[in-house]
């Protein structure tokens, strides 16, 4: 089968898509090694460097016919482009220089990556600020088909901070937005800027400040292409705000599930604007559930690609530590239910992810207290929190060595 018969194949498997893929960044000139990793499915290149090709791979099954070629050249682009070196003088790259936010768990995700190949956590270092409690701002230069992420910040030639660079690209971003807020639902209105940078104009608040919303305004980035942005007083749309960021959310390039909004006063972060942003919760008990939902969704997926990467490396270095899953569950009638899970068993050392609740296990229990005791994890990390050791991860995960005895077990309350 040749290359075009296959790119218009209506959903290639996986395998034959990195196929095209490589194909394709042969012919866009890249020169280096791409080694396909069918495990993990990415591209593995450079010096311990790798492309992930979820994202690829989903824009370009669900693009029509015609546009697969499109959707796959961006993505090559891109990928051809991590080798390229920014430009040595200031002078020259402070008009290409973009800020970019990203999730942190995206960061953890590299970091784990560094960490089983390079094996030293030590030589790891991401220069970035944080901007709410789950995302980060990067510094990135723009390049006519693409974006190169500078990891390690601003180039020492520049001679200037991560701080000064990143003011330098919120000016380029502001330069480069017009008003472009369309509606797209009764009080919900969305970035239509079409240039990649929908999700960075979050770090613009006199931008957000201009959509005509009731109240002030609140927004969220859902993926790095969409930015939504309603109003703190206008409870319907939050509510169609979530459901939009549900939709989006399904198209991958994720970023956060939270709403956001800037407000003097609020949970202070370093953002090059020097505004304060915090996380806002609707006041609306349907909006709050629906964006409760959402939160779980965005979790379910970090921490299923967290607990891989970890399982690998605790196979690699021989570590007997037991990786507790996060589990959802709900009605198949009504999703929003849902609640989240982990399971903690006596006699296993084990990694907790942070989650609605706990199964507290004791696989050899005759007594009152019984083999399997469910609680609420807010009581638990109250009342057991000598037990629980954070560990250095996001999303967030906690070790447990030894098990609460029967008094403490009875001490909590279960959930039927």
């Amino acid at each position: 089968m040749g290359f075009f018969e296959s790119l218009f194949l209506r959903k290639p498997p996986p395998d034959r898509f990195a196929a095209l893929f490589i194909a394709a960044a042969r012919r866009q000139g890249f020169e280096g090694r791409l080694d396909f990793n069918a495990d993990e499915f990415r591209l593995e290149h450079g010096r311990n460097a790798f492309f992930n090709l979820h994202n690829a791979y989903r824009a370009y099954c669900e693009a029509p016919g015609a546009q697969r070629g499109k959707a796959l050249h961006g993505f090559v682009a891109t990928l051809c482009s991590s080798g390229q070196a920014p430009p040595a003088l200031l002078s020259e790259a402070r008009p290409m220089l973009r800020p970019l936010i990203r999730s942190r768990s995206l960061i953890d995700e590299i970091r784990l990556h560094h960490l089983r190949t390079q094996g030293d956590p030590s030589t790891f270092e991401v220069a970035c600020l944080p901007f709410g409690e789950d995302c980060v701002i990067l510094l990135a230069v723009d390049y006519p088909e693409t974006t190169s992420t500078l990891l390690n910040g601003p180039c020492a030639s520049w001679q200037v901070t991560l701080g000064q660079a990143l003011q330098i690209a919120g000016d380029n971003l502001r330069d480069h937005t017009g008003e472009s807020f369309v509606r797209v639902a009764q009080g919900v209105y969305q970035g239509a800027w079409s240039d990649g940078y929908e999700a960075s104009r979050a770090l613009l608040p006199d931008v957000l400040e201009r959509v005509p919303v009731r109240g002030r305004p609140v927004f969220m980035m859902p993926t790095r292409e969409v930015l939504l942005v309603t109003g703190d007083q206008d409870d319907a749309g939050q509510l169609r705000m979530v459901e939009l960021g549900l939709q989006a959310s399904r198209q991958g390039r994720t970023i956060s599930p939270a709403m956001f909004r800037y407000q003097p006063g609020g949970v202070a972060h370093a953002v090059p604007t020097g505004t304060e942003v915090s996380h806002f919760v609707p006041a609306g008990e349907e909006a709050a559930r629906h964006l409760a939902h959402l939160v779980r969704l965005y979790r379910k997926e970090e921490y299923d690609t967290q607990k891989a990467a970890l399982d690998r490396l605790n196979e690699r270095d021989g570590a007997d530590v037991f990786l507790a899953s996060y589990l959802l569950y709900g009605r198949q009638d009504d999703p929003l239910t849902s609640f989240s899970l982990t399971t903690w068993t006596c006699g296993v050392e084990t990694s907790l992810p942070r989650a609605d609740r706990i199964a507290l296990v004791r696989p050899d229990a005759a007594n009152g207290v019984g083999q399997t005791r469910v609680v609420g994890w807010q009581q638990a990390l109250a009342m057991l929190g000598d037990l629980m050791e954070p560990e250095a991860q996001y999303p967030a995960r906690y070790r447990v060595k030894a098990f609460p005895d029967d008094s403490r077990l009875a001490m909590l309350d279960e959930i039927g």
